[in-house]
Formats: C-alpha cells, sequence, structure tokens
C-alpha cells in the first residue's frame, strides 16, 4: 500500500494542513508528512492543528527522525528530518 506524502516546508501551515485534508477527503487512510532541518516545528504543529481543529479521531501511527547526507562546499552536511505518518 502507497501512503500519500506532503512535503512540509517554509510555506504557511494551513496549506500543508488543506493538502492533508483534500487527501483525506479523496480516500486517502494514511499520510506522511515529512520535513527537514527549521520546518521540523512546522510539520509537528500541522499535525496538532489537524487533530485540535479538523479530526478529534486523527491518530499518529509512527513517528521517524534521522538525518540525510548532503555535500556543501565539498564537505558534508547533516540535515534532520522528521517523518510523521497519521491516518483518520
Amino acid at each position: 500500500m502507497r501512503k500519500a506524502i506532503v512535503i512540509v516546508g517554509r510555506k504557511p501551515k494551513i496549506r500543508y494542513a488543506t493538502a492533508c485534508i483534500t487527501l483525506f477527503n479523496r480516500g486517502e487512510r494514511e499520510i506522511l508528512l515529512r520535513a527537514r532541518g527549521r520546518s521540523i516545528s512546522n510539520c509537528i504543529d500541522v499535525v496538532h492543528f489537524l487533530k485540535k481543529s479538523f479530526y478529534s479521531n486523527l491518530k499518529v501511527k509512527d513517528i521517524k527522525i534521522g538525518y540525510d547526507e548532503a555535500e556543501l562546499d565539498d564537505r558534508k552536511i547533516y540535515v534532520s528530518y522528521i517523518e510523521i505518518t497519521i491516518s483518520k
């Protein structure tokens, strides 16, 4: 089973919440929200906003954290990420 994915970035949180609502209305059962770096707090805020305002029965099925390696000016940097799987 393939999950719908919402990549959370620097745009307003309501955009990502709207994307999740749209996916749930299309029949998706699970959505994976993914964020890196400074956007991690936005990702967590989106999940709380969805649960508080739209879906009181929203379940957080899984949370994964880790880091991605990237090259910047001939050196490796590590960027933290979070993946939160939610379902109705």
